[in-house]
């Protein structure tokens, strides 16, 4: 028996509220204000055909994968979509046309909130179709009307969407370009399947999009405080029947998928870790490592107030893009939603134009390819992100009688602060201008002018931890009125001090660097305001709680700072050279008594650059380029004396110990005058050293 749209509304009423913050803000918002010098363009074609009634198609595809036990594996489920075609004047479908697709798990929300009718319909199709495109809405694998596993993100959806992709385009009624479009998970989809390079895809506009689930959970390995993700697609969206009874075949099959456990559990146990390695389950459902595979053309769009998807997940996508490549970044004053500029519509437009119908080239990739405006900046168009005039600053963090470009300790004047149980929330942070018990202030004096920072921004700190424990930065505005403006936040989490993929027991005897990488800026900060930053461990209103931390933890205050990788026009800061750094160990495991050779090198750099290396307790030095040893908190550094110019490189020597165990070096270290130093991301090693105590 045939269920009516009704029944599925009703099913759907408790997961709406759910998706609503998924969803139902990119279903429109008040777009912002113009800005006078903006480069902008349009399509070309005009309307000239109705919409066709929406069809219903089914298409199998195939698509073979190894899975993490090294078996290979063959599936061939059938997916669902309805497509509306343009006809012409006498009612005939019109053939030879580009498809702009989007591959769904809401299908059965967008159905339910269109009064029943299909989900292709809407504003894009009523838009696109008059001008010769055909558009299509698929549910994703395991959704709705599709068969196979639902697969949160992983190698199902990546090969489907492919697959999917490749079919439409081989249609005898397309002309063999497909494009996509789609915020969130319908943006998600397009990233997915973009890095299995399909044949037929050209151009895709992923709006607040996910690019790698691992950040979508964690910050640096702190779980969000967020639940809707897994759970509402494994017992929900993929978990709802199908009612596709035109094809009763392959609505069997979805019912057969629908049933068994499939991978549910994994997915829930792997998502609300407290602990998470980045293994090969989120190595799989990242695609920003994969970036360099994708061929067609790549819009990305974020919202600077997205709380669900954070934007560095459209920043770093379009970073990882090699830079000849066709690509645009528009990011803007908006939260969990498509673009909301006032020319967003005709950007859409010029953008599937150019790449998807035949004959037509717009000038769209003669704009700015980066597109941004902020609550406090205006709309401004740059070449590149972070933008080509962005620099290494540091306001380093001092105790008291602050110059400019340096943050003051506010408060008692020390600087620790205990893990708090419950954990200390936004609000309390920001109560009182002083530091307490459970987190540090500091703060610029007040600057003459206003600066606007746009591009990275990193709170580098050297830090004496008694347990493992969390941390968590909200950089800040402090208004001439003393309200305070949060714009850019960062976590993490001191068991993977090491690195996300490997966890380990947080050094207690002696100082280590924690490098809280924050989600990338775009804000002016005022003149008369102050530049602020907060130090905690837990932050209630982000992150998840976990008990278990009962640290205390001193901030190093002479070498730690507030680094930005960013313009920052009118700041009187000390500045680091931009460098890139490598690290090679002639061995990986070593024997009690061995010498280790490393070799450090400056791969490039802005300027000249002093180099550091931090060795593990119980190594000894013996010999290399010319260097001096110091100790920073219980924490030995190997300081070589010249500076080095990009392609150099320096080597020492240092004598294994006696006993076994895992040891780490590193990460480099970096300065430009010796007098602060930034820790350079990707330099750590882990060797093993069987020592004489070992019994064979």
């Amino acid at each position: 028996m045939s269920r009516q749209p009704v029944d599925r509304r009703s099913v759907l009423k408790a997961s709406g509220a759910l998706a609503g913050a998924s969803v139902l803000g990119l279903l429109g918002s008040t777009p912002v204000a113009t800005t006078d010098g903006i480069e902008t363009t349009s399509g070309e074609t005009e309307p000239r055909y109705d919409l066709g009634d929406p069809e219903s198609h089914s298409i199998e595809v195939e698509f073979t994968f190894e899975n993490r036990d090294g078996e290979e594996v063959t599936e061939s489920p059938s997916l669902y979509g309805e497509v509306i075609r343009p006809v012409d004047a006498s009612g005939e479908p019109v053939s030879d046309v580009p498809v702009i697709l989007t591959y769904s798990p809401y299908n059965d929300l967008y159905q339910a909130l269109n009064g029943g009718e299909s989900p292709a319909k809407g504003g894009i199709a009523d838009f696109f179709v008059p001008r010769g495109y055909a558009r299509a809405q698929f549910d994703l694998i395991g959704t709705r009307n599709s068969g196979g596993y639902y697969d949160y993100g992983g190698i199902r959806e990546r090969l489907s969407g492919r697959e999917l992709i490749d079919a439409l385009g081989e249609a005898d009624w397309t002309n063999g370009n497909i494009g996509m479009i789609g915020g969130s998970y319908d943006g998600t989809t397009q990233l997915a399947a973009a890095i299995e390079a399909p044949e037929h895809l050209q151009a895709i506009v992923p709006q607040v999009a996910i690019d790698r689930w691992y950040d979508y959970r964690f910050h640096d390995a702190c779980p969000w405080d967020t639940y809707g993700t897994p759970t509402l697609f494994d017992f929900s969206f993929g978990l709802i029947p199908p009612a596709a009874v035109e094809y009763p075949e392959e609505l069997l099959d979805s019912l057969t998928t629908r049933i068994e456990p499939g991978e549910r559990l994994e997915h829930e146990i792997r998502s609300y870790e407290y602990d998470p390695n980045y293994d090969e389950f989120w190595i799989e459902r990242d695609y920003r490592r994969r970036a360099d595979s994708v061929e067609c053309a790549v819009m990305m769009e974020a919202g600077w107030e997205d709380r669900n998807v954070k934007r560095w997940g459209s920043t770093r996508f379009y970073e990882a893009l090699p830079d000849d490549h066709s690509k645009r970044l528009v990011i803007g004053d908006w939260g969990h939603a498509a673009g909301q500029y006032p020319d967003s519509p005709a950007l859409y437009h010029a953008w599937f134009d150019h790449w998807l119908v035949d004959g037509v080239e717009t000038d769209v990739m003669d704009l700015p390819p980066v597109d941004v405006q902020s609550a406090s900046s205006p709309r401004t168009q740059f070449d590149v992100w972070p933008p080509a005039a962005a620099e290494k600053t540091a306001f380093p963090l001092v105790r008291d009688d602050p110059a400019a470009g340096e943050l003051e300790l506010l408060g008692t004047g020390v600087s620790s602060f205990e893990d708090a149980s419950p954990p200390i929330s936004e609000d309390e942070m920001f109560a009182e201008r002083s530091s307490g018990p459970d987190h540090l202030m500091f703060e610029s004096p007040r600057l003459e002018e206003s600066v606007r920072v746009a591009g990275h921004v990193t709170a580098d700190l050297l830090v004496a931890s008694s347990d493992d424990t969390w941390f968590t930065a909200v950089v800040y505005e402090r208004r001439s009125d003393g309200s305070t403006r949060p714009f850019a936040r960062g976590f993490w989490n001191s068991r993977f001090h090491t690195g996300i993929n490997e966890e380990s027991s947080t050094p207690t005897d002696r100082a280590y660097r924690v490098p809280l990488a924050c989600w990338d800026i775009d804000w002016t900060l005022e003149a008369d305001s102050r530049l602020g930053v907060v130090v905690a461990s837990d932050n209630a209103d982000w992150v998840r709680h976990d008990p278990d931390n009962e640290s205390t933890n001193r901030v190093v205050l002479s070498e730690s700072c507030l680094r930005f990788d960013a313009i920052a026009e009118g700041l009187d800061a000390p500045t680091f050279p931009t460098a890139t750094f490598s690290r090679e160990q002639d061995s990986s495991a070593y024997t009690a008594g061995q010498t280790a050779r490393i070799d450090l090198t400056v791969e490039s750099t802005t300027e000249a650059t002093l180099v550091r290396d931090r060795l593990p307790d119980g190594w000894t030095v013996v010999g290399g380029d010319d260097h001096s040893i110091t100790e920073v908190e219980g924490t030995t550094y190997v300081e070589f004396d010249d500076s080095l110019a990009g392609g150099e490189s320096v080597r020492y020597y240092a004598e294994v110990p006696a006993e076994t165990g895992e040891h780490e070096f590193g990460p480099l270290e970096y300065s430009a005058s010796g007098d602060l130093w930034a820790s350079a991301d990707g330099t750590a090693a882990s060797v093993t050293v069987v020592g004489l105590d070992t019994s064979l």
